[in-house]
């Protein structure tokens, strides 16, 4: 399951990501972050037989869970098809159909962002 996890600054220095990793014992792969002594958010995927259980501990720790299916959005009425941000992406989450339309796999893409700058006319955007 993809996530995104958002922190207040009372708990950034905490070791809760790591507790959770070794008492749930799950697979925590993180795939974007941006923390700080402000505070701080992190996309990640969490699998793993107690994967739900370490998701109530996390937010139990302070740490607010949102649960995401769509990393990206496309807008299909603005999206030209033109391929530009395929080849950008640095997991291969776009391609072009057989009927030369654009597609992303949001199972895959980690939410960088590079898709959205290079679209000439914003069909793409990071979902928050």
């Amino acid at each position: 399951m993809k996530a995104r996890l958002r922190f207040s600054p009372s708990i950034v220095s905490k070791t809760i990501i790591s507790d959770t990793i070794r008492i749930f014992d799950i697979n925590f792969n993180i795939l974007r972050a941006d923390i700080s002594p402000k505070g701080g958010n992190m996309l990640v995927e969490i699998s793993g037989k107690q994967a739900n259980d370490s998701i109530l501990h996390m937010e139990e720790q302070g740490i607010q869970v949102f649960p995401i299916k769509k990393v990206v959005k496309q807008d299909e009425e603005k999206c030209i098809d033109c391929g530009a941000c395929v080849s950008l992406c640095p997991v291969n989450a776009i391609s072009i159909k057989d009927d030369w339309a654009v597609e992303i796999d949001n199972q895959t893409c980690i939410g960088c962002g590079f898709c959205t700058f290079s679209c000439p006319t914003k069909a793409i955007n990071v979902m928050e």
